[in-house]
């Protein structure tokens, strides 16, 4: 087995990770909280959800998910085996992670932090949604980055 293969493994691994525990989060925590604010948003304050404790899970996952991704890039590249999918899927997982923490992160952290504090009902709906909305783009990247990580160790794994 080759470095490059290893990586690669470690890397599909990440992906499958953070691709299933995306989906559950988009499936089942987020419409928790999401369902009716402010008063959803006051159940999450301060206390593990159903026992989890979801940064605990995310803080040591995302930058490893990155970094597999980006390892597994540059030795594709320096063992001449690049090709589309391994760096489509690369890509979206450094954009995922990037954007996560400049904006679903604090973004979630604002709104959950404090219950939504002294902000009016209907604008945290309405951020609510939207957060939401860009959420699903976010889980798309994820999947993208799942199938190219998936191709890839399909075609050299």
């Amino acid at each position: 087995m080759t470095l490059y293969t290893l990586v690669l493994w470690i890397y599909t691994v990440m992906v499958s990770l953070v691709f299933g525990a995306s989906v559950y989060e988009t499936l089942v925590v987020h419409p928790a909280w999401s369902r009716k604010p402010p008063e959803s948003f006051r159940g999450f304050v301060g206390t593990p959800i159903s026992r989890m404790n979801i940064p605990m899970f995310w803080v040591p996952v995302a930058p490893l998910y990155a970094l597999s991704g980006l390892g597994a890039l540059g030795l594709a590249l320096w063992t001449g085996s690049q090709g589309m999918a391994i760096i489509a899927s690369a890509v979206c997982a450094v954009v995922g992670v990037g954007w996560t923490l400049l904006y679903f992160r604090p973004t979630i952290e604002r709104l959950l932090g404090d219950g939504g504090g002294n902000t009016p009902a209907a604008r945290l709906q309405v951020e609510a949604r939207h957060w939401i909305r860009l959420n699903w783009v976010r889980v798309g990247l994820v999947a993208i980055s799942w199938w190219g990580a998936l191709s890839t160790l399909a075609r050299h794994g």
